[in-house]
């Protein structure tokens, strides 16, 4: 059976306006949640989408995964950096020792964001939580 990689960062997603960028997560991690006028951190292959698509090709699954007896998630923690580079990519969450390791180095692989901006338009560095999903399907 193939495992298949499902990404599930809308289930921590919530948006304001339309106009506005959504909300990774709330307080008290994240810097922005009372900034109505800082925008958050946009992935420039594609945006949201194009980070979903991005992790997915960036998984290289180990051998041991194919033998996969149960789903599980991984929450890798990272942060985008001033200059919109991922950085410090680490495991928040665990699922098994070789998914942790293949999703923080799917997560590492990103290419470059576009910074979060703070309320008077300077670039800040923010914490994003990713949710792998592993699964026999």
């Amino acid at each position: 059976m193939k495992l298949l990689l499902f990404l599930t960062l809308s289930a921590l997603l919530a948006s304001r306006t339309q106009a506005q960028s959504p909300r990774p997560f709330g307080p008290p991690d994240d810097p922005l949640w009372h900034c109505f006028a800082c925008k958050y951190p946009e992935y420039l292959d594609g945006g949201f989408e194009g980070m979903l698509r991005a992790i997915g090709q960036n998984v290289r699954f180990p051998q041991q995964l194919q033998q996969l007896q149960q789903d599980g998630r991984v929450f890798v923690q990272f942060t985008v950096s001033e200059q919109g580079q991922v950085r410090n990519a680490v495991v928040a969450q665990s699922f098994r020792p070789d998914a942790d390791s293949a999703a923080v180095q799917a997560v590492r692989r990103l290419g470059a964001f576009r910074p979060a901006l703070d309320a008077q338009g300077r670039p800040i560095a923010v914490k994003l939580t990713a949710p792998i999903h592993f699964s026999r399907k």
